[in-house]
């Protein structure tokens, strides 16, 4: 993992980007439904802030229905991997089509930024993964 500082100007823009291009997420999701992820704005019954990734299951109206697949670290006692939020809660979102080509995914791209600009070596198999975001 990446040490990043959460107010880095390209991590706080990859998320407005995210933010601002839901519209985008909720129309690739009706067409490729099996594959979106989420990171979700979660915030802990101890009060503490997470970044947690979910598999998107499924949409009705403004609930969005996932499957955890980062399980919070500060929660205390039982938090069911099935979970509804919101699209306020999203922070970043991820499409992958039948191609392989990934939509969205903004904060990841700018992590590779990041890495690069600290002079971090990327793994090969990250840099192929890069290659795949549609831009």
């Amino acid at each position: 993992p990446l040490e990043t500082d959460p107010n880095d100007p390209l991590l706080k823009a990859a998320m407005d980007h995210a933010r601002s291009s839901i519209d985008q997420f909720r129309e690739l999701f009706k067409t490729y439904p099996d594959d979106a992820f989420v990171k979700l704005n979660f915030v802990s019954n101890t009060g503490t802030v997470e970044h947690l990734g979910a598999h998107v299951e499924k949409i009705e109206g403004e609930d969005i229905h996932v499957l955890l697949v980062t399980p919070p670290v500060t929660h205390e006692g039982h938090l069911d991997r099935q979970y509804i939020c919101t699209f306020e809660d999203i922070e970043d979102w991820q499409v992958t089509d039948i191609e392989g080509n990934i939509y969205g995914g903004f904060t990841q791209r700018a992590m590779f930024d990041i890495a690069r600009k600290q002079g971090v070596k990327i793994p090969k198999k990250l840099l192929d993964m890069e290659r795949q975001y549609v831009k």
